[in-house]
């Protein structure tokens, strides 16, 4: 049965995805995730988010929706929605007020991932390792006796950024700081760029990093090979180096069968399960410098654009973009019990028998599938 489905995204040109905008999707991006979802035999609405107000028309103007595909970040016309840990949730609750579900994690998810230290909260209800950590508001001044008081209990070096949205606003090679007056100098410089805002200051872990991609849900879970990062790779998330495809003949990847793969895996399963995510999420790791991983981002809303990290990852097992794609939304689809049609079932065979090959040892029927 033909569906109606309403892709929400915030979409920007090359000249304007920095700053505040720098985690919106690239025009040509929007063009080949609508592509992939128009292949999938359903009838495809498409909003570039602006505000409350234009969503509140756009529906009440369309056809009834069936399920919204949400890759927006939050309001442009609000950019601090882009940002402080609001606006993917935002979203998703405005959506829900008609009645319409919503793709990848809902509301209660999308507020623990998109705030980092209600991230690392629930994490460690979980015993789950994170990075030691305060919280220091821009709002506040710098207190110097009470900073230093709070990070003599961690020790320099230290990790500054903010609490909330994306992992690429706010993180530059300053973000790792040696002493209070880089640590000062850091809150000056991201209360001028964001405006008051909180701030996660946290222990820098000297160790190897790692990305993980997760697709599926709490029945069943699929684990994509895992992305090592070079050691010494320094801080990733830069806007320089967030253009991974240019150094990705250096990645290490790590594929199932590889005694890593196990342990890595088994703390992305119960991190998922932790924030109570769905349809797919990345999480990021790094090891201290005794080799214990920790987890250091999880991220709700994952880039799924084809030069991202989870199309790479999800390239090792011979899943294009497209296919990405359509597997992301089939797990929406399943998920609020909307009935595939065919078409898009025999699109995602192929993938289903690849998956299910691939993970076709038994400690992964138990814990992961």
């Amino acid at each position: 049965m033909i569906k109606n489905i309403l892709f929400v995204y915030n979409q920007v040109s090359k000249r304007e995805k920095k700053g505040l905008f720098r985690e919106c999707t690239l025009a040509e991006e929007v063009v080949a995730i609508k592509q992939a979802l128009m292949e999938t035999n359903n009838r495809i609405f498409s909003l570039d988010l602006f505000s409350p107000e234009q969503l509140d028309e756009f529906i009440m103007n369309s056809p009834p929706i069936d399920l919204a595909f949400v890759l927006a970040e939050g309001y442009k016309g609000l950019p601090h929605t882009l940002y402080d840990g609001q606006g993917a949730a935002m979203v998703r609750k405005h959506l829900n007020k008609y009645g319409i579900p919503c793709s990848l994690s809902d509301v209660e998810s999308m507020e623990i991932c998109r705030n980092k230290d209600r991230t690392y909260t629930k994490l460690r209800e979980n015993n789950i390792l994170v990075p030691e950590h305060f919280i220091f508001d821009t709002h506040w001044r710098f207190n110097k006796n009470k900073l230093l008081f709070l990070t003599e209990k961690i020790g320099f070096p230290l990790m500054v950024k903010p609490a909330g949205g994306g992992d690429s606003i706010g993180i530059t090679p300053k973000s790792v700081v040696y002493n209070l007056e880089e640590l000062k100098n850091r809150f000056l410089s991201l209360k001028k760029e964001l405006g008051p805002e909180r701030l996660i200051i946290e222990k820098y872990l000297p160790g190897r990093e790692y990305t993980i991609g997760i697709l599926g849900n709490r029945s069943k879970k699929y684990i994509l090979p895992i992305i090592g990062f070079p050691e010494n790779h320094g801080i990733r998330y830069t806007s320089t180096k967030k253009k991974e495809h240019r150094i990705r003949d250096k990645f290490e990847i790590v594929y199932l069968g590889d005694k890593r793969f196990e342990s890595l895996a088994q703390i992305a399963i119960h991190t998922f399960e932790a924030v109570k995510a769905n349809d797919v999420i990345r999480i990021d790791l790094k090891e201290d410098e005794s080799g214990n991983i920790y987890v250091i981002d999880v991220n709700g809303t994952p880039a799924l654009n084809r030069q991202g990290s989870l199309t790479f990852m999800a390239s090792h097992l011979g899943i294009t973009h497209d296919k990405l794609i359509k597997l992301v939304f089939y797990e929406s689809v399943i998920r609020y019990n909307l009935i595939p049609n065919l078409l898009l079932e025999e699109m995602l065979a192929e993938i289903h028998i690849k998956l299910a090959t691939y993970y076709n040892h038994q400690y992964f029927e138990e814990a992961l599938l």
